[in-house]
């Protein structure tokens, strides 16, 4: 789908404006997915998916990704500055003031703070409960996911270890299927 160009930047920038503490890529789905209809939700787990493993911040990457598809090469321009523009702002401000006027533990400003990044994590695990269900459709994909808990979120491997490990597993279990439903492929049978 071809979004036109003022529109995809206005979502984008709506996006940046509300996405604390983690939330980015929650909140682009809320306004792709759910609010706008852009995309589907498959689509859109698939590009986060992809944007995880990637070098970079993960928030930067989805949105020019996503912009990308959605607008072109400029389109992904956009993007990338309408989710990075507000809080990049917002941070030169506070940084101001932080180097200005020093913090102050146990403040007002710190328990601000405290209570957003709260809300960072309930949105995110809000998100999270909605995309398993189409992630995890599978046998194959419920152990792929429980691997890599285990391996990065219990036993605390590197993470490029775990993607160096899992990602191969991934395509390889993925690849004939993949191979099967694109249009105007073939694939030969092993044998």
């Amino acid at each position: 789908m071809k979004v036109p160009l003022g529109q995809l930047f206005w979502a984008f920038l709506q996006v940046g404006l509300v996405a604390f503490g983690g939330g980015g890529n929650a909140q682009l789905y809320q306004a792709l997915v759910l609010r706008r209809a852009w995309m589907a939700e498959r689509e859109f787990l698939e590009t986060t998916a992809l944007c995880r493993i990637l070098p970079g911040p993960v928030f930067a990457n989805t949105a020019a990704h996503l912009g990308m598809r959605l607008g072109g090469v400029v389109g992904g321009a956009l993007a990338l500055l309408g989710v990075l523009t507000p809080g990049a702002l917002l941070m030169l401000l506070l940084s101001f003031a932080y180097f200005r006027f020093g913090a102050v533990p146990g403040s007002l400003a710190e328990s601000a703070l405290n209570g957003v990044a709260a809300a960072a994590i309930g949105l995110i695990l809000a998100t999270m409960l909605r995309q398993a269900p189409i992630a995890l459709d599978s046998r194959k994909a419920v152990l792929l996911a429980l691997g890599v808990f285990v391996t990065y979120g219990l036993l605390h491997w590197p993470l490029l270890l775990v993607l160096l490990m899992f990602v191969p597993v991934g395509m390889a279990l993925y690849w004939q299927e993949a191979a099967e439903t694109w249009p105007g492929s073939e694939v030969e049978p092993r044998g």
